[in-house]
């Protein structure tokens, strides 16, 4: 008899067990919270900034891949003389140009780009960067940049003057320091890898 009792004992004790440990209880309601106007205007700033961020930053990334491709391709594989080549890299040089401009129009209007500020913002190193800042330190390093530019291609066609080469050189310049600057501000601004 013992047994018997036993057994219907754990036969209707095990499942209400299992059931109890199994079920999930239901998770405590929470009242709707309504933000205020203040912070219903700070989502929709937040909304906005990223959706621009991320049309910029697929602009920069499209010059960047675009430009990166052609610098991984062969460079002018049909050109068989002097005038060809000189027609071909000018070709390059333009395309090149065009990219370039792309790409730091895009990662410029990037950085330019007016976060909503979150008020009281330092850290160790003093208040945080702005938009108008960080801006003004890239053109002062874009025209860096240029006039550095300007003066190695100079000096490259210096260098080759007098000869038939020259405006090959020259253009091989260009697209040297372009290819190099748009992979240095890749490095700086995380286009292609964004953090």
């Amino acid at each position: 008899m013992r047994p018997l009792i036993l057994a219907l004992f754990a036969a209707t004790l095990i499942p209400t067990l299992a059931s109890a440990q199994t079920a999930a209880p239901p998770p405590p309601q929470r009242p709707n919270k309504t933000l205020t106007l203040e912070q219903a205007a700070y989502k929709k700033a937040i909304d906005d900034f990223g959706d621009q961020s991320v049309k910029l930053h697929a602009a920069a990334l499209a010059a960047y891949n675009t430009e990166i491709a052609r610098e991984k391709a062969p460079r002018c594989p049909g050109a068989d003389n002097t005038y060809a080549i000189n027609m071909c890299l000018a070709h390059e040089n333009e395309l090149t140009d065009a990219n370039y401009k792309a790409f730091v129009q895009a990662v410029r209007a990037l950085i330019a780009l007016s976060a909503p500020e979150i008020p009281d913002m330092s850290g160790p190193t003093g208040p945080s960067r702005t938009s108008a800042t960080e801006t003004a330190a890239f053109d002062k390093a874009e025209a860096a940049w240029q006039a550095y530019y300007v003066a190695e291609c100079g000096a490259v066609d210096t260098h080759w003057r007098g000869g038939t080469i020259v405006n090959a050189m020259d253009a091989e310049c260009g697209l040297r320091l372009a290819h190099a600057r748009m992979h240095e501000l890749d490095q700086v601004y995380s286009i292609t890898h964004p953090m």
